[in-house]
């Protein structure tokens, strides 16, 4: 079952709102064995890239349509970034500590994008599926099965798309019980920069296509993988 979003409804206005957009909220785990290899010195260099390369190979116009939210698990979610278009991000270094919130990171997420939808509704503002990309090294620890009922549905009503990408020995086990088995990848040597680079250039593939069912011809970076069915 769908469940209403208990966040405050935001009328903040929206740039070229006549124009169609997509958003993305990354779901990004900063829990304590993030540290390992310096992971998390690497994800902050990956979303530094993400910006870089968005601001570079897009039209003002373009890049102004691509709303980015960043929300932060450990032991608890956080938002670190409110949905804004990519030219306004404030990347600000992520720190790794403590647990895995992912199921309280799933739900947060899942009420942003209701809210943005929202405020797209208001604006009178065309917009693509929104996007929720989930990047982890483990697996929860909080109670995550309402998030994955929840977001199943979602996608089944086709109001979100979900992916999610693990580094490391992640829990694919329990990703495969969250996220579409078609939507879940690996990813070699913490290759968070060319991950970036994939997910920006998708963004943009997006934005420019007429038809959002359509397959997205990104080439993705060699250090990311299909993970293989169970």
């Amino acid at each position: 079952m769908a469940k209403i979003s208990q966040m405050g409804f935001d009328d903040t206005p929206v740039k070229y709102s006549t124009e169609k957009h997509v958003a993305c909220v990354f779901l990004l785990d900063t829990s304590s064995s993030m540290n390992r290899n310096d992971a998390i010195g690497q994800l902050n260099a990956g979303l530094k890239a993400f910006k870089e390369q968005t601001l570079s190979s897009m039209d003002t116009r373009a890049k102004a349509c691509i709303d980015v939210a960043v929300v932060t698990f450990d032991n608890e979610a956080r938002i670190v970034q409110d949905f804004t278009p990519v030219e306004d991000m404030d990347i600000r270094p992520l720190e790794a500590y403590g647990q895995t919130a992912m199921g309280a990171a799933l739900e947060l997420g899942m009420d942003m994008i209701t809210r943005q939808k929202n405020v797209y509704g208001f604006a009178g503002t065309p917009y693509f599926r929104p996007w929720i990309f989930c990047i982890t090294d483990g697996g929860p620890n909080d109670d995550y099965r309402d998030a994955a009922e929840r977001l199943k549905w979602m996608e089944e009503n086709k109001k979100v798309v979900a992916y999610c990408v693990g580094v490391e020995q992640f829990r694919v086990d329990i990703m495969q019980q969250i996220f579409s088995p078609d939507n879940i990848f690996g990813l070699r040597n913490c290759d968070f920069t060319g991950l970036f680079r994939f997910v920006s250039s998708s963004l943009a593939a997006v934005r420019t296509s007429t038809d959002e069912s359509a397959s997205i011809d990104v080439e993705a970076p060699a250090t990311m993988f299909k993970i293989p069915l169970n």
